[in-house]
C-alpha cells in the first residue's frame, strides 16, 4: 500500500478488499450473530423463568459481555473504516477498543467451555475427571491467549500486531482451545449416546438433528475454532484471523444458548436432553409416585416428543412447551379422570416435585 503526503493514501480496490473489506465483513457477521444472541437470550428468559439461578446468571453474564464486545467491534470498525479511512493501512495505530474486544472474546470462550464442562459433570452423574480436565484446559488456553493479547497491546501499529511472541502464545493458546473443544465434543457424543441413555427422546427431522448434533454437542464452535487456528498460523499478517476472532466467540455463545433453549420445560424449568423420555422409555429416571387418598398411589412416567395419538393417557405426565404446567389426572376417578368426561374430574398438580 502506498501513501502520499504523510497520511493520505492512494490504494487499489484489491488492497481495500484485503484490508478494510475484511474488517467490514467481520463487523457484519459479528452484528448478525449478536442479533441471534439477543434473540436467544430473550427466548431463554421467556421460556425458563423458573430455571436454576446459576444458569440464568450465566446467560445474563454472557449476553452482557457479548453486548460489550459487539460495541467495541463497532467502535473499532468505525475508527478504521470511517475516521482513519484515508490513513494507509500500514500506518494505523492499534486501538484500545480492539484490544479490549480481544480480551472479552477470550473470556466468552473460556466461560462457554467451562459451562460445557459443568454440563458433562451432570451428564456423567457428577464424575469429576472429564469436567475437571476440560476446565483446566480451558483456563490454560485462556491464560495463554491473554498473554498474547498483552503482547499485541504493546505494538503501536495495527499492521504489526502479530509478532513472534504473539504468534507463539496465541498459537499455543488456540491449539489448546481446539483440544478442549475436541474433548468436549467427543465426551458429549459418548455420554449422550442412546445406548447409555435408554428411552431418551431422539431428535426428529433436519432442524432438530442440526440443533442437537451441531450445536448441543459443540461441533460448530469446534470447527470454527480449528479454522481460526489455521488462518492465524498460516496467514498471521492478513486480516482473516481478525474476522474469525470477532465471529468465533459469538458462535460459542449461540451454541450454549441453543442447547439451553432446545430443552423441554416443566413449570418454567428446563429438562435436559438425557432426562427427556420418549414413549419407549423404561422409567429409567422418569417415574414418580403421587399419593391419592390414604391408601392409593399412581405412577406416571415423563414422556417427551410423543404424538398425541400414541400417548398412553393413563400413564403420562405431559411436560408442556409453553405454559410450563403439568397435571396428573386420577384414572380411578369415576369420570375417568379426564376433563372432557361428564362431571368434575380430579386433578393433581405435581408442583416442582418431579424427580429424575
Amino acid at each position: 500500500m502506498s501513501s502520499t503526503q504523510g497520511t493520505t493514501a492512494v490504494v487499489t480496490s484489491d488492497e481495500l478488499a484485503s484490508t478494510f473489506g475484511v474488517l467490514l465483513i467481520g463487523f457484519i457477521f459479528s452484528v448478525v450473530l449478536y442479533g441471534l444472541t439477543f434473540f436467544q437470550t430473550y427466548i431463554y428468559y421467556t421460556r425458563f423463568p423458573a430455571d436454576h439461578m446459576g444458569t440464568k446468571a450465566t446467560v445474563g453474564a454472557l449476553w452482557a459481555i457479548d453486548t460489550a464486545a459487539t460495541t467495541l467491534i463497532s467502535h473499532t470498525a468505525y475508527r478504521y473504516l470511517i475516521t482513519d479511512f484515508m490513513i494507509a493501512f500500514n500506518q494505523l495505530n492499534t486501538t484500545q477498543t480492539f484490544i479490549a474486544e480481544e480480551v472479552l472474546s477470550t473470556v466468552l470462550i473460556v466461560a462457554v467451555q467451562c459451562y460445557y464442562a459443568f454440563r458433562l459433570w451432570s451428564v456423567t452423574n457428577k464424575q469429576v475427571a472429564v469436567p475437571a480436565f476440560i476446565g483446566v484446559l480451558a483456563l490454560v488456553s485462556g491464560a495463554l491467549n491473554l498473554i498474547g493479547i498483552v503482547n499485541i497491546a504493546r505494538q503501536d501499529l495495527f499492521f504489526e500486531i502479530v509478532t513472534n511472541s504473539v504468534k507463539v502464545f496465541r498459537g499455543i493458546g488456540l491449539g489448546i482451545a481446539v483440544a478442549t473443544d475436541i474433548v468436549i465434543v467427543g465426551s458429549m457424543f459418548w455420554y449422550m449416546r442412546p445406548s447409555r441413555n435408554p428411552g431418551m427422546a431422539k431428535p426428529e427431522g433436519i432442524y432438530e438433528n442440526i440443533i442437537v448434533y451441531c450445536f448441543n454437542r459443540g461441533t460448530v464452535f469446534t470447527v470454527v475454532q480449528v479454522l481460526f487456528l489455521v488462518i492465524f498460523l498460516t496467514l498471521p499478517h492478513s486480516q482473516g484471523w481478525i474476522l474469525l476472532g470477532w465471529v468465533t466467540s459469538k458462535v460459542y455463545v449461540n451454541s450454549l444458548l441453543a442447547m439451553l433453549n432446545f430443552r423441554n420445560t416443566h413449570h418454567g424449568r428446563g429438562v435436559h436432553e438425557e432426562d427427556s423420555l420418549n414413549q419407549a422409555a423404561s422409567n429409567r429416571s422418569g417415574t414418580i409416585s403421587v399419593p391419592i387418598g390414604p391408601q392409593r398411589e399412581i405412577n406416571r412416567s415423563v414422556q417427551f416428543g410423543v404424538p398425541p395419538k400414541n400417548r398412553d393417557p393413563t400413564n403420562v405426565i405431559e411436560l408442556d412447551m409453553v405454559n410450563s404446567h403439568a397435571d396428573v389426572y386420577d384414572k380411578n376417578d369415576k369420570t375417568g379422570g379426564w376433563p372432557d368426561a361428564e362431571g368434575p374430574s380430579k386433578r393433581l398438580d405435581l408442583g416442582d416435585d418431579l424427580s429424575h
